[in-house]
This record gives C-alpha cells, structure tokens and sequence, in this order.
C-alpha cells in the first residue's frame, strides 16, 4: 500500500489550533460529518469558541447502558413497540438518527451494522435486527472482545449466517468463515481446517425466548486445533485465539481509519493504531477518541476524502433543514436512503456497502442532485411540517445576499468556497424574477431564490464529500 501523502508532522499528536489554523467552522463540520451525520446552525452556534476537546466530550461522554430515546418509543405513533414490520424498525433507527442527543452512538451503531452487515432480507423478526442495533449502541465503544462474542451469539446473527443450525456432529461453517474472513482477520489469515475447526468450536447455540442459548448437548466438547493450537475450544476461546493473531488488531483499525479518517490510510499509519488498540487492551473508546483528535484527521488530507453514503447525505440535509423549523418526514428520509442505495438493516451481502466510489454513478447522481432540490424546497413529503427559511434568517438578523450566502455555506459548505464562488452565489441571489441583475429585496418573493440558492450548494462537488 503506498504511503498516504501529505499528512503533517507528527500526524498523532494532538491537533493544537493556532492563529494559522484555528478549530473554525472548517474543522468543526468535518468532525460532526464523520461522527453525528453534519453540522447545523444550532451546533455552529453551541461549539463556537470551543475546542476539539470539549467538542469530543459532548461526542463521546455519554453512558450507553441509560438510553434516553427508548422511553420514548412507545409513546411514537407508528413506531409501537414490539417491531412487527421490518419498517417500523428501520424508522425508528432514522428516527434515533434525527433526534437523539447522542449522535456519536448513532453513528458507531452505523460503522458496526456495515462491519458486522446482517439483513432483514432473511431474518424475519424485525425485533431481533433492532436488538442487534441495540448492541451495537450499547457496545460499540466499548470493549471489541466482548462485542465480537455477543455478536456470534446474537439472535439476528445466529440467523443470518445458520450459527443456530451449526450442531455437533453437523457443523455450518458459514459463521466460522465470516468471522475470520470479514470481521476479525481478513482473506488469507486463516487455513480452511481452522474454519472447520472454529465451526465445531461454535456449536450448540440456538434462540431461546428471543436470546441466544447454549445447548451443552449440541456442543461439541471434542478437541480442536486452531491456529495451531490445541485444546476443547468453545467460542469464547476463539475469540482470544482470534484475536491474539496479529492481523486481527490490523483489520480493525484499518476498518476504523477507513470509516472515520481517511478511505486509503497506509500501512504506517495502520501500524501506529494496531499498536493502540493492542495497548488499550482492545477498548475501542480510547483508541478511535484518539484518532479523531490526532493532527492527521485535521488535515487536508483527511478532509473531504470521504464520499457520503446515501444515509449520511440524508440524515446531514434533514438536520441543516430541520434546524430552520422544519420537521423531516422519518418515512421519506428512509426512501431516499434506499432509492440511492442504502436501505438501512438492508446491506446487500454479509460484505456490507462497499461505500465510497460504488455510491456514485450517473443514475445515483441525478438522484443525488433532486434529493437536494427536494430538501430545499420541501414541494412534497420531504417534510411533515415545512421549515421556514425566511422567519429563521430574520432571527438571526440574516437579511442581505451577502450574510445569505455567508451563512448556507458556513453549513453546508463549511464557508469553504472560493471569492469567486461566492460571488457567483450573491449574483445568483441579486437577480429579479426574470434573472436579470436587481438589488436584493428580503420578501416573500425571496424565499425561492434562497431555496434554489441551497439546492445550488447542496448540488456542489463538495457537498457530497464527507
């Protein structure tokens, strides 16, 4: 793998702002992209004068065993709880996305839903998919040993890859395989007799009143070799061989560099967090808290190499929109995700999304762009109650082209725009209904023109950039 170019000195230290470069609306929205789905008006308003650290503190300083969203739900019409329908489970998750005080656990819950990618295509109890989100809110900052065996004996998973059929004397290897291969060690890091091997190791679990169980009778207590070692190995233990190989710390922290820093993070740099995570005793915590307050995630380039995912690109306009009044329809934000290719608890294969480049093509473009549109002017569903863009700017005592264009692109576009595309945007706005060249005039008239003003910046390059 080449090495990644133009990372700073001492890439994981702290970043330290400085006159030169200050923690400024620029490195404030690429944080909140990568960890609550975007930057709003509120959130520009609240972490205004803060620091990274302080910033992170509200990211991550929240206890995941006391969920304030779940009492809530059975207060939600349409979203009554036990889950009966597989889209009453996928809403409530959008739903979470929208409101919860907690982004970061919303998005760590996203990271292992693609990581560990198991699909209500094939599990036909919507409540244990919720229950699996659960887990990964409830651990996914957590420990990884102890989510790496809570997965093998989650309900959702012992269905999706036939680990509640794997029987002593009959073993399925389909979870010993996916296990090695996509979530611990990678292609190439295990032989074929450890996946028989690791598949006798994990027998006897079945569901039992909605939770994994194991069967003493259906396991098989027989001696295994495993990597080379021998022993009367059940799951728990492979876990440990599992991770005791040097490649399983390498895997995890190329999945997390990739997801949160970079797409193509190099070799050194995936050395210098396996060494973390092996050090941390596999606390995922620590380890990722570091790497998003290292100088390497804020800089050039870390920022905007990532292509949002269609949940993202939803969830992040829904919230600068919603900022301004607006309350986004929770069933049509799921849609849009799922025309563009994300239907959440939906991945297309045990893989996952491959994400990145496979996100765009000339089709998921154009939808790209009209989603845009629709979020800005809010003609259909979009929306249950339609914001008001106006009544917000005059609030906030928001009235020339000038502080117009200012604000929209200091959220959506991280004020990161050229003299030249800046006046390209107040001309755009000085125009009269004809498009000829005419002062500004903040009425009625004007809502249009700043609606088809953030389509523009929403229909940007940029925008679609993570």
């Amino acid at each position: 793998m080449v090495e990644p170019v133009g990372l700073p000195v001492h890439p994981y230290d702290p970043f330290v702002p400085t006159q030169n470069d200050p923690f400024d609306n620029r490195w404030l929205g690429h944080l909140l992209r990568r960890t609550a789905f975007g930057l709003t008006a509120e959130r520009m308003d609240r972490f205004a004068g803060k620091s990274p650290s302080e910033v992170l503190d509200w990211l991550f300083a929240y206890d995941p065993n006391d969920d304030p969203m779940n009492p809530l739900l059975d207060q939600l019409e349409g979203f009554m709880s036990p889950f009966t329908k597989p889209d009453a489970a996928q809403q409530w998750w959008v739903y979470r996305m929208l409101r919860s005080p907690r982004p970061m656990q919303e998005r760590i819950a996203l990271f292992w839903h693609n990581h560990f990618a198991t699909s209500l295509g094939k599990i036909d109890n919507p409540m244990h998919m919720h229950r699996q989100i659960e887990l990964f809110r409830r651990l996914g900052l957590a420990n990884f040993r102890d989510l790496l065996v809570a997965v093998g004996r989650d309900p959702a998973m012992l269905i999706w890859l036939d680990g509640q059929f794997n029987r002593k004397g009959k073993p399925n290897e389909n979870y010993a395989r996916e296990l090695m291969e996509l979530f611990s060690l990678g292609i190439g890091n295990y032989s074929e007799q450890d996946v028989k091997e690791v598949a006798r190791a994990s027998t006897g679990w079945s569901i039992r009143a909605d939770a994994g169980k194991l069967d003493p009778k259906l396991f098989d207590d027989g001696e295994k070799e495993i990597f080379g070692n021998r022993g009367k190995f059940g799951s728990d233990e492979v876990v440990d061989l599992i991770l005791a190989r040097p490649e399983s710390a390498k895997h995890i922290s190329r999945k997390m560099l990739r997801e949160f820093v970079h797409p193509a993070p190099g070799d050194e740099v995936i050395a210098h967090y396996v060494q973390r995570l092996i050090d941390s005793k596999w606390e995922i915590k620590p380890v990722l808290r570091e790497m998003l307050q290292s100088r390497m995630f804020f800089s050039a380039w870390a920022y905007r190499s990532k292509i949002k995912g269609p949940c993202e690109l939803v969830i992040s306009a829904d919230l600068a929109m919603s900022a301004m009044g607006g309350k986004p329809s929770v069933e049509n934000s799921l849609k849009s995700m799922t025309t563009m290719g994300q239907p959440i608890m939906y991945p297309p294969s045990v893989k996952g999304w491959d994400g990145e480049e496979a996100w765009i093509n000339a089709n998921t473009l154009l939808m790209r762009y009209n989603f845009g549109m629709a979020m800005a002017h809010q003609h259909g569903k979009e929306f249950t109650r339609r914001n008001d863009v106006r009544g917000f700017l005059d609030q906030r005592k928001i009235t020339t082209s000038e502080q117009i264009v200012a604000h929209f692109s200091a959220v959506l576009l991280d004020g990161q725009i050229t003299s030249e595309e800046r006046e390209k945007f107040i001309a755009f706005l000085n125009r009269d209904a004809h498009g000829k060249p005419a002062a500004f005039v903040f009425n009625a008239a004007a809502d249009t023109s700043i609606r088809n003003l953030i389509h523009l910046m929403m229909a940007t390059p940029e925008y679609q950039l993570c």
